[in-house]
């Protein structure tokens, strides 16, 4: 059995957030602790957007500079579209 090293993290949230995070724990039958992990650990896991975009940049003719603006407009674009 191989023991997993682990690494303690205290974070603050708004009231109104730990609230919610317990809620959905619960909702999901998990600790609080356990919801939390699994959700910093998909978040950790999912793919950025430069990592997807990587194999496209090699096959792409324009320049560096510009695909980067490009790349950046777009991320950019879905920050703002998940706030809403």
């Amino acid at each position: 059995m191989q023991i997993m090293e682990t690494m303690t993290l205290t974070i603050h949230l708004p009231k109104d957030i730990g609230s919610a995070l317990e809620r959905k724990a619960r909702t999901d039958g998990k600790a609080l602790t356990e919801y939390v992990e699994t959700l910093i650990t998909t978040q950790v896991k999912r793919p950025t957007f430069r990592e997807l975009f990587a194999d496209v940049r090699e096959s792409i003719t324009v320049s560096d500079d510009d695909l980067t603006k490009e790349i950046d407009a777009a991320i950019a674009e879905s920050r703002e579209a998940r706030k809403r």
